[in-house]
């Protein structure tokens, strides 16, 4: 979750030590927040544009026809309207709110754990609804403007202080509702992992990293309607470095690296195998001199032992390796990172 979340791509102070320590990511969470929450209590918080019914006196907005007619309004004077109206009363600050409830609980710190409680009251205070809900989650998915700088790293913090509790359910607050994660959750969680780590400890390296890219084929002589049904190339995470003149085309998979074929024989899985080589293969431009060389990479967590093998094809180096997600963080940093750093290193050695 650490990994995947924006507040650790952005880099943050105190990380290194929070992943050979996992238990003190609230408190440094709470940190953050604490402190951001405040400097925005001082000032105005940012307000939204919300949809409100009200009976009023005077005309504004629109007429709801309906509720005057139905409740007789226009007998006591009033008239129904359906308006927009500013109000702090927003999915942002009603997550910011749920996560300083969420975090009170977990932090170690008493002074610390007594100001996430205080400023949770003092949102409320304001009004600022504590019904934050699975609705206001999926409404967070907008990306913040130019003109939310000043709450950026607040809601980062506040996102991830939400997600500490999953996969379970038993910290949740009041309001949201989680389920255990299934298949595909993991196997997105695992890739935003991986993509989320590597930019935040490569780009510092004189690396690019590039996550969801589309590709294109490189079509000839195409029939009506041909490049309309072919299926999209879009990869995982493409990690470049000019200066070292490298490209790595990295697809991640959240299942087992080796299947069993015939004669109980262990191989690779074909698929993912053909997968990696079309999006090289596909992408060789006499314009880019990085395509001639670039390499392919599949990442899986390990099941059971660790594999890391490599092999030249048609000029691209391609190598399938595992990553051990039962050791700690800061292990499981290392072997990603030396999946990149390390080329001719082999796999981790188990304890």
């Amino acid at each position: 979750m650490l990994y995947a979340s924006k507040f650790y791509e952005t880099g943050t102070e105190s990380i290194d030590s929070t992943e050979q320590y996992p238990e003190l990511l609230p408190d440094l969470l709470a940190e953050i927040l604490v402190p951001s929450v405040g400097e925005r209590i001082r000032k105005p918080l940012t307000p939204i544009f919300s949809m409100t019914s009200r009976d009023l006196r005077r005309v504004r907005g629109r007429i709801d026809v309906l509720r005057t007619e139905s409740h007789q309004l226009l007998r006591r004077g009033q008239i129904a309207c359906r308006f927009d109206e500013l109000t702090i009363d927003s999915p942002r600050n009603r997550m910011v709110l749920a996560a300083l409830s969420a975090l009170a609980p977990l932090v170690h710190s008493k002074p610390l754990a007594s100001e996430c409680r205080n400023q949770a009251r003092a949102l409320e205070r304001m009004g600022v609804s504590a019904s934050y809900s699975a609705r206001d989650a999926r409404a967070l998915h907008v990306r913040l403007a130019r003109n939310d700088t000043q709450d950026r790293r607040m809601v980062q913090a506040a996102k991830l202080a939400l997600t500490l509790e999953l996969p379970t359910d038993r910290a949740a607050p009041r309001g949201i509702t989680r389920k255990t994660l299934n298949i595909h959750e993991f196997r997105r969680l695992f890739e935003a992992a991986v993509g989320g780590l590597y930019k935040a400890t490569l780009t510092r390296q004189d690396w690019r990293v590039l996550r969801g890219h589309q590709l294109a084929w490189d079509a000839e002589r195409a029939t009506d309607g041909a490049l309309a049904l072919m299926p999209q190339m879009k990869t995982d995470i493409i990690l470049e470095n000019a200066k070292d003149c490298r490209r790595i085309v990295i697809d991640t998979k959240f299942t087992s690296i080796l299947v069993r074929g015939k004669h109980d024989k262990e191989t690779f899985k074909s698929g993912h195998l053909y997968q990696l080589y079309t999006y090289v293969r596909t992408q060789e431009n006499e314009s880019d001199p990085l395509s001639a060389s670039s390499e392919g990479m599949l990442i899986y967590p390990a099941t059971g032992r660790s594999v890391r093998e490599s092999i030249q094809l048609s000029g691209h180096k391609m190598t399938a390796a595992t990553v051990d997600l039962t050791s700690p963080a800061v292990d499981v940093r290392q072997q990603l990172v030396n999946l990149i750093c390390d080329p001719g290193a082999g796999p981790p050695p188990r304890s």
